[in-house]
């Protein structure tokens, strides 16, 4: 159970983190910041923590990948939003991006998460 729900928290916070620090720096890694970083690290917070209070309510939502995928993006929006100014565009561009950026990371890891875990079942099944 406990497990469980530090996953339900890690996942969004290292998903919204490089996709935030990505975006904010335009995809120059290089210019990246200490306080980039810091900045970074909020968002994946404030991500992770509505994230975790999302699935005390909805927990059943979960069991999608693209609702998964969503609630991600559009928290990743809000935190972006609140933790700090955008760096282009007009004043919600940034988190937009950097929303949609999260919801891709998510589906992505989703979709691979799942190939490595049949692929690991499947040859540890052939095994015995």
């Amino acid at each position: 159970m406990l497990s469980q729900k530090m996953k339900i928290f890690l996942t969004p916070f290292c998903e919204a983190t490089p996709a935030c620090l990505l975006v904010m720096v335009q995809g120059n890694i290089w210019l990246a910041t200490v306080g980039h970083l810091l900045k970074a690290v909020e968002t994946g917070l404030i991500t992770a923590v509505g994230v975790f209070i999302l699935s005390l309510f909805t927990y059943r939502w979960f069991s999608n990948k693209y609702v998964v995928a969503g609630i991600t993006g559009g928290m990743c929006f809000i935190a972006d939003f609140l933790a700090h100014p955008s760096h282009f565009g007009s004043a919600s561009t940034e988190a937009m991006v950097t929303g949609t950026f999260t919801a891709l990371i998510s589906l992505v890891l989703n979709m691979l998460g799942k190939k490595i875990f049949l692929h690991l079942r499947k040859n540890s099944s052939s095994i015995h």
